[in-house]
């Protein structure tokens, strides 16, 4: 086994510790638990088993498996940040809504 493999197995391990610390602290869902694990573990069989990305990235027409990689990975950060967008948003309603609801509160006294 490759150094890199043992580097990233060895972060894998220590990233399902944190989302399991995360969950008992009630950070996380048991869905947001339940995909941080899944994300660990698709890291783990892909260090294991490098060649899976080279076949994935052919099936769909890219040339190496790391090209596949990366895609994958800007295209779930997009999604992340579209998420984060949207709940920075129904936050930023929400005191708005908070805020004139306090401030006629306060007129009417």
């Amino acid at each position: 086994m490759l150094t890199y493999q043992i580097i990233l197995l060895v972060l894998s391990i220590i990233g399902i510790l944190f989302g399991i610390y995360q969950f008992r602290r009630d950070s996380f869902s048991n869905f947001v638990l339940s995909l941080w694990i899944c994300a660990w573990i698709v890291v783990m069989i892909v260090t294991v088993f490098p060649d899976i990305t080279t076949s994935f990235a052919r099936f769909f027409g890219f040339g190496r498996g790391l090209d596949i990689v990366y895609i994958i990975s800007i295209l779930f950060l997009f999604y992340i940040v579209f998420k984060l967008y949207n709940k920075m948003e129904k936050q930023k309603k929400r005191i708005n809504e908070l805020v004139s609801e306090l401030a006629l509160k306060e007129y009417d006294e």
